[in-house]
């Protein structure tokens, strides 16, 4: 089909695109790349940038970043090349090398803007907030009323969890602009992290009147509900997210809160309806709904919605993989193993997946260099995941490389402050024989996480 169509019409944007897209999925970089070459330049949106967004939306990682690499390679002074191939190795989440581009591209057009904050996202994504900060700050300075740019910085802020001046930045965006929506939206989201629950209120509510962001702040006003245990207002501002992208969490939520209502068979209708008018959704649903009967103590319920729900869809991958978590849970480790393996072999670069298997074997086996070759897939694939990082790291420590293992898991600490992962890297120092970083490291996480099992566990061992 798509040689013929390109016969017809040589030149035809859709032809090139459509052949540049399925030559990519079949793992034909230098001819993908080829037929992207063609559209650039072309008024239908062939840019560099339109075929990173092209390439981020209908490959992953293994595909996409080669072809977008060797478009770079053929136009290495390419500023518009290098930027591009950034912004794609950041939706892959390849912090590093969305770093190295940016870099390029600064190399290229000194000073330009766009590039700065490209490399600023690059280098937060890597947990390097202080280098971050330091590329805005001073344009900052210089230019105090471009709201953009005090946007931009005050999510860093927050990002670096600096939420005390990210929170003075937002407020000082309102002062020019009392409806910014993204400034109301933050804070409104830094208060109810800091459970000011009444401000946060106010901010939400403030949001949803601007008319701006209506789904958006009907969602949070009814998080902001159900944290306080105000279910029937929580279930009344859910239910006015009729559309975009909070709608279908504000599904999920409206299940979560009749469960918390005590009111499973309102919940089970409730999704069954849903799905009766969004088909296209049933399986995030019914993900979502067995994850949440599971997280209620009802675990049967759980593992019967997820059989059923893969009799009719036996090779869906969400079902699967939720299917293989709770299997793993209830100690069903074969079971867990071949709902993973069927994954894999439908979809060979799913990194999810064969890091879960790698992580499921290191756990429950000894079967350490399998498991090692499954995750090292999985790193392979998304080298700045710290879930992956983390397997890595408590592989290495099972196979006896304790450096190795402190190595891995620091990495993944720094990008995620997470109480396993820390559970984690404080278990190895302790094997290494650095018992007050261990010991220190643990106190800190369990005051930030106190109801952290992995933490508790780790009580007797570190203590002095």
């Amino acid at each position: 089909l798509d040689q013929h169509w390109l016969r017809l019409a040589p030149a035809d944007p859709d032809a090139l695109r459509f052949r540049a897209v399925l030559e990519t999925r079949l793992g034909k970089p230098l001819d993908a790349a080829r037929h992207f070459a063609q559209l650039l330049g072309d008024a239908s949106g062939g840019s560099y940038l339109s075929i990173a967004m092209l390439l981020g939306q209908e490959a992953d990682a293994a595909h996409g970043l080669p072809v977008m690499q060797r478009l770079v390679e053929d136009a290495p002074q390419s500023a518009d090349a290098h930027y591009a191939f950034a912004e794609l190795a950041l939706h892959y989440q390849r912090a590093a090398l969305a770093e190295q581009q940016a870099r390029q591209v600064l190399t290229i057009k000194p000073r330009l803007e766009s590039a700065e904050l490209l490399l600023a996202r690059a280098l937060a994504a890597q947990g390097k907030y202080d280098a971050a900060l330091a590329i805005i700050e001073p344009r900052l300075k210089a230019a105090a009323g471009d709201i953009p740019l005090r946007l931009a910085y005050a999510a860093l802020l927050a990002q670096a969890g600096r939420d005390t001046d990210a929170s003075t930045q937002f407020k000082t965006v309102l002062k020019q602009q009392p409806a910014n929506n993204q400034a109301l939206y933050s804070l409104g989201l830094l208060e109810l992290s800091a459970g000011r629950f009444k401000s946060a209120h106010d901010y939400f509510l403030r949001l949803f009147n601007s008319g701006q962001q209506p789904g958006t702040a009907a969602y949070f006003l009814g998080n902001t509900a159900e944290l306080q245990h105000d279910y029937p207002e929580a279930l009344a501002w859910y239910r006015q997210v009729e559309d975009g992208e909070r709608w279908l969490p504000a599904q999920i939520a409206i299940v979560r809160v009749l469960l918390a209502s005590n009111l499973p068979d309102a919940a089970r209708k409730f999704v069954d309806n849903v799905i009766a008018d969004n088909p296209d959704v049933s399986s995030q649903l019914r993900v979502a709904e067995a994850q949440l009967f599971a997280d209620h103590g009802d675990v049967k319920s759980a593992r019967r919605l997820l059989d059923d729900a893969l009799q009719s869809k036996p090779d869906d991958p969400d079902l699967l993989y939720a299917r293989a978590l709770l299997e793993e849970n209830m100690g069903e480790i074969s079971a867990a193993e071949r709902d993973l393996q069927q994954i894999i072999r439908q979809s060979p670069a799913n990194a999810e997946a064969l890091n879960a298997l790698g992580y499921t074997l290191v756990e429950h086996s000894a079967r350490y260099q399998e498991a090692l070759g499954y995750i090292q897939q999985a790193l392979d694939l998304m080298p700045d995941d710290p879930a992956i990082m983390d397997s890595m790291g408590w592989v290495q420590y099972r196979l006896g490389h304790t450096k190795l293992a402190v190595t891995y898991l620091r990495q993944a600490y720094q990008r995620q402050n997470d109480p396993q992962i820390a559970a984690h890297l404080v278990e190895v120092l302790l094997a290494a024989g650095d018992k007050q970083e261990a010991h220190d490291l643990w106190a800190a996480a369990l005051k930030q996480h106190p109801d952290s099992t992995d933490l508790k566990n780790l009580r007797s061992r570190v203590s002095p």
